[in-house]
């Protein structure tokens, strides 16, 4: 089965945001009438996108508000056109019927405002949401690796439908297999008009992970160009575990400052310039902050050095760098699998977190009492993520010549305990973490290209 991407479909609070919300503003906007207080969903120029006291949708553009007048009896669809900004889950979606086009501005997964337009002034409307930020997809998917998916209702009858590849979905199992993408397509458009005569009318709008291929989304020829991305970094293969921690460590900064949205590394913060960009990625920045306050900032000072004699690269990461808190927004953690630091909300959302002491591994012993597997009181746990079973942890019970210990999984709820690694077939720490971060770090940049 077809999971929906975790997308919110409302917006969660930021009580702190360097940006803050000019809330006298959204009620000024929306005619004096009371407003939800959360921000903006869109807030550009002249548009903002804003939630009324009940908590729906409104849209106040050029200074006065859309009117919400659901579509009827306009006919059959005859052309789509469909923009999104898929970073903040938004979306525009045009159905031309005839003479009229019926238009749904709105969150994806969530509330939208529908109304009537000419179909004349479709044009016009797509080039000012360009101008806003927003991208040409298609009317089918937004981006290579999401596809959109149609619901409509009927009373208390649902169906959805989405074409992914040159496959129909109907109802998320479904598969009609066409002979081509067009033929997909042209079936799809098939479907949605027999429901459309059966009473069933368009209730939401969201976006899935692909299950199959599908084509890069054409801009239009009038569409602003994309702006030109940062190359990507090339980085030596390192010869040592020692020179592996410091190459992992460069790959993690790079990022950050290549890309200075959607994610952050936390030790790489400059809390003065980057306010906003913690903001935006964390429900309280406050809260954060606290939570996090001996990691923040603590790599730009951070410089690589020889290792001490004996030292193993668990202990020369500890003593140079410290700790990772790699921060990522949710609409680029596909294919990563994420936690929240620390165990709570508010710590962050984090594909990688590793810190000495992360966990009270004796704590845990002394709660299984006699049920605690021979050999647990010897795991040291050093990387976030073990309430959901993602976490690591050294098994002390065999030490390398050079000081290291197998890594192995760890899961608070289930803890398994595999047998002794012989020292010798030991990997290094440094050698594990640069795998590591070379593998996430190639997938996150590519979701982050994705939606830029």
């Amino acid at each position: 089965m077809l999971l929906p991407v975790r997308i919110p479909s409302e917006p969660h609070a930021q009580y702190d945001h360097p940006m803050a919300t000019n809330w006298d503003r959204l009620i000024q906007l929306n005619g004096g009438a009371k407003i939800y207080y959360v921000e903006p969903r869109l807030d550009v120029k002249n548009e903002v996108w804003f939630y009324n006291a009940n908590a729906a949708l409104v849209i106040s553009s050029s200074g006065a508000l859309v009117p919400s007048k659901p579509a009827k009896g306009l006919g059959a669809v005859t052309d789509r056109a469909t923009l999104y900004q898929v970073a903040r889950a938004l979306v525009v979606d045009v159905e031309v019927r005839s003479e009229h086009a019926v238009v749904r501005r709105g969150v994806l997964n969530g509330s939208y405002v529908e109304n009537v337009i000419a179909a004349g002034d479709v044009p016009a409307l797509l080039a000012t949401y360009r101008k806003l930020g927003f991208r040409d997809g298609s009317p089918w998917h937004a981006t290579p690796k999401r596809v959109l998916v149609r619901e409509f209702r009927k009373g208390a009858a649902k169906w959805t439908v989405h074409v992914d590849g040159s496959s129909v979905f109907e109802d998320w199992r479904t598969e009609h297999k066409q002979k081509s993408r067009d033929a997909a397509i042209a079936y799809a458009n098939a479907l949605i008009s027999k429901k459309e005569k059966l009473g069933f009318n368009t209730r939401l709008i969201e976006l899935t992970d692909a299950k199959y291929a599908n084509p890069t989304p054409k801009a239009a020829a009038t569409a602003p160009p994309k702006p030109k991305l940062p190359v990507r970094t090339k980085f030596a293969k390192p010869t040592t575990p020692y020179q592996a921690v410091d190459t992992a460590v460069a790959m993690l900064r790079d990022l950050h400052q290549r890309f200075n949205k959607y994610h952050f590394v936390a030790e790489c913060l400059d809390l003065p310039s980057e306010k906003t960009r913690l903001a935006d990625l964390t429900q309280s920045a406050a809260f954060f902050t606290k939570l996090h306050r001996k990691r923040i900032g603590r790599w730009r000072t951070a410089k690589a050095s020889a290792p001490k004699k004996g030292e193993s690269t668990w202990a020369y990461f500890v003593r140079v760098y410290g700790s990772i808190t790699w921060i990522l927004d949710g609409e680029v953690d596909g294919g990563v699998q994420c936690f929240h630091c620390g165990n709570v909300s508010g710590g962050g959302w984090s594909p990688l977190e590793i810190n000495e002491g992360e966990y009270n591994i004796k704590g845990l012993v002394k709660a299984l009492g006699a049920d605690a597997p021979a050999g647990l009181a010897q795991f040291e746990v050093f990387h976030g993520g073990w309430h959901h079973g993602l976490s690591f942890a050294f098994d002390r019970r065999s030490v390398s010549a050079t000081g290291e210990s197998a890594i192995v999984p760890f899961d608070e709820g289930d803890p398994q305990i595999p047998k002794i690694t012989a020292a010798a077939k030991i990997v290094p720490f440094g050698t594990w973490l640069h795998k590591r971060v070379q593998q996430l770090t190639a997938t996150v940049e590519a979701n982050i290209r994705e939606i830029w």
